[in-house]
């Protein structure tokens, strides 16, 4: 498989806008590189789907900047091979602590546990689920504070499956994953067995897979299928349920309120970046 790999130099001081531009494009996060003998710059790569054109990419993030009005010095792009994308932001991804005495390994990076901390090994091919993004670790959060006590953690778009590793850190007893791909359904049962975690992970449509009720739901997507989910995830969950979702980012924050609203009532949000993950319970 190919990548489209778009890089965009500009001045440092624009980095978070840059970041969140690429957020809006692609899923499989950012590398920040420093340039030699320019300290005030900075060049941001991030990868996207070869069946788009390179030209159509450069156009587009040109567009996007300027729309923007983000000031850049160039943008590039060339076609690299799985190897080359894997091999290049994976080492940029470093331990974790996702909650106090918590760390997220990446499955190829050395880590010396000190005493009393608790490892969790992500593999994965993506950068998105290896506990770097905002979102993971705002999810994680709102998990520690309300998810104690609670029973059946379900997430849905498990992913690399981090959420249920996390769930079976804080004590929570059953744990079910969904994801509609394949290969990330396979990643999420290959990390729940390395960490020797029984969790239960489907793959196909939250409807026809998991028949049963949560008492803590996770839901770290986007907002489109987040307003897919948003107005029937009830039936899946226990009356006094808890609901995480993430996966909002500023540009479409007021989009996806009436979908909240509708159906839920918030009792916390958290905001990292731009990026915003809500603790919800059902309306009465």
């Amino acid at each position: 498989m190919k990548w489209i790999e778009i890089s965009v130099t500009a001045e440092r001081v624009v980095i978070d806008e840059v970041t969140t531009l690429f957020d809006t494009l692609t899923a499989n996060g950012s590398i920040e590189e420093d340039i030699p003998e320019e300290p005030d710059k900075v060049r941001l790569v991030f990868y996207g789907d070869a069946n788009i054109p390179e030209a159509a990419w450069q156009e587009r993030v040109e567009n996007e900047l300027s729309r923007a009005k983000i000031n850049y010095d160039e943008v590039t792009t060339k076609t690299v091979t799985d190897d080359d994308w894997y091999n290049s932001w994976q080492q940029y991804i470093q331990p974790t602590e996702i909650l106090p005495g918590v760390i997220i390994k990446p499955a190829w990076q050395a880590y010396e546990a000190s005493e009393g901390e608790t490892i969790i090994e992500i593999d994965s091919e993506l950068s998105f689920g290896t506990g770097a993004h905002e979102t993971t670790q705002a999810c994680a959060e709102l998990m520690a504070k309300y998810g104690k006590e609670k029973k059946v953690c379900l997430d849905i778009g498990t992913g690399t499956a981090i959420l249920l590793l996390i769930a079976h850190v804080l004590g929570i007893p059953e744990l079910i994953g969904v994801d509609i791909d394949p290969e990330a359904a396979a990643q999420a049962q290959k990390n729940c067995k390395a960490n020797a975690v029984d969790a239960t992970v489907y793959c196909g449509d939250l409807d026809s897979e998991f028949h049963g009720k949560a008492d803590l739901v996770m839901a770290n997507l986007t907002v489109d299928p987040l307003k897919i989910v948003l107005p029937g995830i009830g039936k899946k969950m226990t009356k006094d349920g808890i609901l995480i979702i993430s996966g909002i980012i500023d540009e479409r924050y007021e989009e996806i309120m009436p979908y909240i609203t509708a159906h839920w009532q918030i009792k916390e949000e958290l905001v990292k970046g731009p990026w915003h993950t809500l603790a919800l319970v059902q309306a009465e």
